[in-house]
């Protein structure tokens, strides 16, 4: 979908994104995949355009990084970990987070309802027709939402291929939120990437770190911790 053309459909394809930010122990894209500033030079020299979000366009019209679509649920035996793009506390109970996309129509604006609580730019061919997928998403915050779920419990509520906002505030996740967060995401087939790093603490008290590569349908690289 093209990113960046029309307010509603521009910010569809900004779905996972990173940022170029200095390189520390949890800012890394894992040894099988460029770095975050070696993708964007690459885009750059390709002739894309570059359209920043929020000033520009609206976000993408999702609300976390959660969903079925080339097994996108990044959990370890312990934890799943979702990284919320807008602000949780403002997300209808019934939506379903697999679905991952909350476009407006005549019901309400969806997704484009709930704040961001991230900052980024996409980069696409010029003239790209509407509906194209950006070459390549980059996005980063330092006050994010990353909530914490206990996996066999997440796994069991969604054996049912659904996982609605009440279902997850059921499940009494773990609320932290992220100091440092940046994604990067190339979304087009065949050459999928995702790149999450995000370091933070949580309501009670702990501190966390995640970070995952996600390379097509498989995640190649993965830390959790919290404590």
């Amino acid at each position: 979908m093209r990113f960046a053309l029309s307010r509603p459909s521009r910010a569809f394809a900004v779905a996972l994104i990173t940022a170029c930010t200095p390189a520390s122990p949890m800012d890394t894209n894992g040894d099988d995949v460029p770095l975050t500033a070696s993708l964007v030079a690459a885009a750059e020299s390709g002739g894309l355009a570059r359209v920043s979000f929020p000033e520009s366009d609206p976000g993408i019209p999702a609300y976390a990084r959660l969903g079925a679509p080339l097994n996108q649920i990044f959990h370890d035996d312990q934890w799943l970990v979702i990284p919320f793009y807008r602000d949780p506390g403002a997300i209808r109970g019934d939506f379903d987070l697999l679905s991952i996309f909350d476009f407006p129509g005549p019901g309400g604006p969806g997704a484009f309802g709930v704040p961001l609580t991230i900052t980024g730019f996409f980069m696409i061919e010029q003239g790209a027709p509407l509906g194209t997928f950006p070459r390549l998403s980059v996005s980063k915050g330092s006050a994010v939402p990353v909530w914490f779920v206990n996996w066999p419990a997440a796994r069991a509520a969604m054996a049912d291929h659904v996982l609605t906002m009440d279902e997850l505030r059921a499940l009494s996740p773990i609320k932290g939120t992220a100091s440092s967060f940046t994604e990067t995401l190339r979304p087009r087939d065949g050459e999928h990437l995702v790149v999450l790093n995000a370091r933070g603490t949580t309501t009670d008290g702990r501190r966390f770190g995640v970070h995952i590569t996600h390379v097509e349908d498989r995640t190649t690289s993965q830390r959790i911790t919290l404590r």
